[in-house]
């Protein structure tokens, strides 16, 4: 028999075999355009895939790898951290990174904002929304089509409120049972209300059509920003912004930083604060920028020649996108006053009250009362904690006895009164034998029964 001369080796170095991936790499939908699938509905999908919970994928597969995410937190990461998996935060690193990772794709930081975040800071005020909100027709009409349905990024933007295909207002609840839905559901359906199951996408009546300008541009702005996503990241840096706005200094304002800011609806020192301080803007600061220059964010940005060609005037009627209304009506609260029924709370032996519902009371905050009256709330949070001692002390005493009469009753009726007869009779009292001081008077009436 003539044998080959061909080794293992030599096979390793003509077949190239390519990475595989620990889930499947799943194509994003709609990639590059303005209808591109955002980071939660793919996970969702994804997890769809692999037939199981997006909660357990979750926890499972993604949590694991990232630092500084431990099994505490896993719970938190659902109710709190979830919904900013679509901006530019360190979440949002995190899960592009490690899904990328698992997927062996290279296209999922488009399902976020991270692309932009050369100009969108991560704590960024009206960035994302508190709650999953969606157009009903457009997931209807996925599901008409027989395509996949998933929810679209520009959703996700607190700012988009109009579906321009549609034109219509996005909802963020169920039209069956009215409930805000979570960001990531238990199961892998993502047309279908997370409590009644039913469809949240539906063919609904003829809707006035909507005549806010503002809220079109905005949403028009928003897709814009979704559609130019993969341009922005192999293009956009920080430096880039500062040199169009101070183009547009040069340009518009003689150089005068102050007077653009002004000219455009700002303060005085908008412009000093993004171009010398190297500050980011809000993403509702950025939209207005754009809205009074006329551009949409990719024209102000990727367009060479715009900010030469435009007609610059400030518009004082137009309405801004966000805006921080001032604290008025502050007072000086009546210190004497306070003092007095701080001190009528500590002279009185019987008012045991806690600090925060003394607070709550006088509409003030813990820290405004330990700063000026050190003495009198040091002595109010000692009485409280001297009263729940001596609840404490007298809950346990009731306790003991009670434990004590049960075994004793059960030793009278000839019944042995065992660690499970006892449990059962006090659990209607809400007690347990896991408290050391009921297990120990339980053994002790043992003994003393001679058992």
């Amino acid at each position: 028999m003539v044998y080959s001369d061909v080794t293992i080796d030599d096979i390793d170095d003509r077949v190239i075999i390519p990475p595989r991936s620990r889930l499947f790499g799943l194509a994003p939908i709609g990639i590059g355009s303005s209808v591109s699938e955002g980071l939660i509905s793919y996970l969702i999908r994804l997890a769809g895939e692999h037939c199981i919970s997006p909660k357990l994928m979750i926890s499972a597969e993604l949590l694991p790898q990232m630092r500084g995410v431990n099994a505490v937190r896993h719970a938190e990461f659902h109710t709190d951290y979830a919904k900013t998996l679509q901006s530019t935060g360190k979440f949002a690193q995190s899960f592009v990174k490690v899904t990328e990772q698992l997927t062996c794709r290279s296209d999922i930081s488009l399902t976020t904002t991270l692309p932009w975040h050369a100009i969108v800071p991560s704590i960024s005020s009206g960035l994302m929304t508190q709650h999953p909100k969606w157009c009903s027709r457009c997931l209807a009409a996925d599901r008409v089509s027989g395509k996949a349905p998933y929810f679209r990024l520009v959703w996700g933007y607190k700012l988009y409120q109009v579906c321009l295909e549609h034109q219509t207002y996005l909802v963020d609840e169920c039209p069956w049972c009215g409930k805000h839905q979570p960001f990531f559901p238990d199961h892998a359906v993502i047309d279908r209300c997370n409590y009644c199951y039913g469809w949240l996408g539906t063919q609904a009546v003829e809707e006035a059509i909507i005549n806010d300008e503002q809220r079109r541009w905005t949403s028009l702005a928003i897709e814009d920003m979704v559609s130019h996503g993969l341009q922005a990241r192999n293009e956009l840096t920080g430096e880039m912004f500062r040199g169009k706005l101070m183009s547009l200094v040069n340009t518009y304002a003689d150089g005068h930083k102050t007077r653009l800011s002004e000219m455009l609806g700002f303060t005085r020192s908008t412009m000093a604060t993004w171009i010398t301080k190297q500050r980011k803007p809000l993403f509702p600061q950025f939209l207005y920028l754009c809205h009074q220059l006329g551009m949409l964010p990719s024209q102000l940005l990727f367009d060479n020649s715009a900010p030469q060609n435009l007609e610059l005037a400030y518009k004082p009627g137009i309405k801004k996108l966000h805006q921080i209304l001032p604290k008025i009506g502050l007072q000086e609260p009546p210190k004497a006053d306070i003092y007095l029924k701080l001190k009528g709370i500590c002279n009185d032996a019987n008012d045991c009250r806690s600090l925060t519902e003394i607070t709550a009371i006088l509409s003030l905050t813990k820290t405004y009362l330990s700063y000026w009256f050190p003495t009198e709330c040091k002595l109010i949070s000692l009485k409280h904690k001297q009263s729940i001692h001596r609840m404490t002390i007298q809950r346990h005493k009731e306790q003991i006895l009670c434990v004590r009469n049960i075994t004793w009753q059960l030793h009278g009726q000839g019944i042995y009164p065992s660690n499970r007869l006892v449990a059962k009779a006090i659990a209607p009292l809400k007690m347990s034998l896991l408290k050391p001081h009921i297990r120990a008077t339980h053994r002790q009436t043992l003994r003393n029964l001679n058992y």
